[in-house]
């Protein structure tokens, strides 16, 4: 039996998973996001049998040095990817998270040749593939669709310094600050805004319609980039949020789109989605990631 060691690197936490190519879970693991994230890995499944490795981290990065460099929602905004996981003598494929899940939702549920994945988390993430092949630029950041400009003259400031960004206004870091900036109330975090929402809650009704919009013309943004069959939504904010999301999103994105609108659905693997997305990049590399020299 081969077994396939899945590994998450998210803002908050990170994530191991052991499956097999029939998706059969053997263990799983979940720490907080350190400053080393792959060296806690590292330890943590030390007496776990696998092998290959694949991990889907948060970016920006540098595949071909194997890093994150410019993470801005991580307690580090540098890390090594491979370096602290060749103790283990297996090979190991490395992507962005959202490249990683994009791959697993195609090599294990979406036969789709042009399929997005959009996370909607902490920060906003996407991947892609168009045309059977997993997109990922000079240095592997061709996704990185959360810092699309959405609004030019926005004084909005994204994590990573620049502004009017779509992540600025949908990301889960982000949402909090712009729920105060509109009615004066300081929340605690998202997940206290979509829950007034729910309760009927007046100024979080306004805030939330504002935020719909946001996220269309965002998501609008990468349908014009992609031009996907599918779009595929996940992560902590779209998971927990998808009556409302799958509600109006469809509606809204009428206002902004240019093309032929795509199939919506969520995620297929939950909590696990990122972590089952870097078990398929190991199990089945993507040829645009051969190019840069995986597996290691």
């Amino acid at each position: 039996m081969t077994l396939y060691l899945g590994i998450d690197v998210g803002a908050t936490w990170t994530r191991a998973i052991l499956i097999d190519e029939n998706l059969q879970v053997f263990k799983r693991l979940k720490i907080r996001t350190g400053v080393n994230p792959l060296a806690d890995v590292a330890v943590a499944v030390e007496k776990w049998s696998f092998d290959s490795i694949g991990v889907g981290s948060i970016g920006p990065m540098d595949l071909r040095s194997g890093r994150v460099v410019n993470s801005p929602n991580s307690p580090s905004r540098q890390f090594p990817l491979v370096e602290p996981l060749k103790k283990f003598g297996k090979p190991v494929v490395v992507a962005n998270d959202c490249v990683a899940a994009v791959w697993g939702e195609y090599v294990f549920k979406h036969r789709v040749e042009n399929l997005v994945y959009v996370t909607l988390s902490t920060g906003v993430g996407i991947g892609a593939i168009v045309n059977g092949t997993l997109l990922l630029g000079k240095d592997g950041n061709a996704h990185e669709l959360g810092h699309a400009v959405i609004d030019f003259r926005s004084s909005r400031q994204c994590g990573c310094g620049g502004f009017g960004h779509f992540e600025a206004y949908v990301g889960g870091a982000n949402i909090p600050k712009w729920f105060q900036e509109l009615t004066g109330e300081a929340l605690n975090d998202a997940a206290e805004v979509f829950k007034r929402y729910r309760d009927g809650d007046f100024k979080a009704r306004q805030f939330i319609d504002l935020w719909l919009d946001a996220l269309a013309a965002g998501i609008a943004t990468v349908i014009a980039a992609y031009d996907p069959e599918l779009l595929i939504i996940g992560g902590s904010i779209g998971l927990n949020n998808w009556d409302i999301i799958s509600r109006d999103l469809p509606i809204r994105l009428k206002k902004y789109l240019g093309v032929r609108p795509p199939a919506i659905t969520q995620a297929s693997f939950g909590d696990d989605e990122v972590a089952i997305g870097a078990a398929a990049l190991a199990y089945r590399v993507p040829e645009s990631l051969k190019k840069f020299g995986y597996p290691r």
